[in-house]
């Protein structure tokens, strides 16, 4: 089985709205509806058109961090690995810089805040519940709880200890499938430091760890995981596992 199948990315249409408070609040206004309109092109499975969308979003606000986010999700979906990490490194330096100056910070977390849960509420009103990309976004639902947790706990923090734990999981996704390995253990090591408790930073690390020989760091990744509700490949155990024999 290919180690790249083993990394998960968290790679469902994941639809967030944020807002910003004060002088950059028209700047948001003009890029929103091109942001809305990628959300929609995403959930119709229609990445070419969603990440024209979102570029457009970055093109009237560069600060726009979430627009960033999710167009590196949407090249991560397209395997543009190379143009991915550029996407969601802009969305991690966004994030930072933002946190950096201060500026309304309480506010604009509540903002997100909200604009996350109203975006929460859409999705589970979204018809034909039961097919497989809905299913997903449903299963992604528990995950954006604890990611609308991880900004609450960047209030008041600076540089890269601000940039949310889905941010550092995506980025370290995109730096694995470009071979960047180093890269992507600092990624989802940050993503830890973020969020103790996401399975998928967990699970991905201990396959970098297995990739650079380091089993038993890979078997104690892969028990994080698990603890944290996580389910691991059968085929990542058994590999670590052959590996040790080895």
């Amino acid at each position: 089985m290919s180690m790249r199948g083993l990394i998960s990315g968290c790679l469902a249409i994941v639809m967030f709205v944020p807002a910003v408070a004060g002088q950059a609040l028209s700047t948001r206004e003009r890029a929103r509806p091109s942001y809305d309109a990628g959300l929609e092109h995403m959930r119709n499975e229609a990445f070419d058109a969603a990440a024209d969308s979102f570029r457009a979003a970055v093109i009237i606000d560069p600060a726009y961090e979430m627009a960033h986010y999710m167009l590196g999700r949407v090249q991560l979906m397209q395997r543009q690995y190379a143009a991915a990490t550029l996407s969601l490194e802009k969305a991690r330096d966004v994030f930072s810089a933002q946190a950096n100056t201060k500026q309304d910070t309480n506010q604009k977390r509540r903002d997100l805040i909200d604009d996350l849960s109203s975006v929460i509420t859409r999705l589970e009103q979204t018809r034909n519940a039961q097919t497989p990309p809905v299913q997903e976004q449903i299963r992604q639902y528990k995950e954006r709880q604890r990611q609308i947790q991880d900004l609450d706990r960047a209030s008041g923090m600076t540089g890269e200890h601000a940039v949310p734990a889905f941010v550092w999981l995506s980025l370290g996704s995109a730096y694995f499938r470009s071979g960047k390995l180093s890269d992507a253990e600092h990624a989802y090591s940050a993503a830890i430091a973020a969020d103790s408790k996401m399975g998928e930073a967990h699970n991905n690390l201990a396959v970098v760890y297995m990739e650079t020989g380091r089993l038993t760091d890979a078997e104690k990744a892969v028990k994080a995981a698990e603890k944290n509700g996580f389910r691991v490949s059968p085929a990542l155990k058994e590999e670590i596992k052959n590996r040790k024999k080895m």
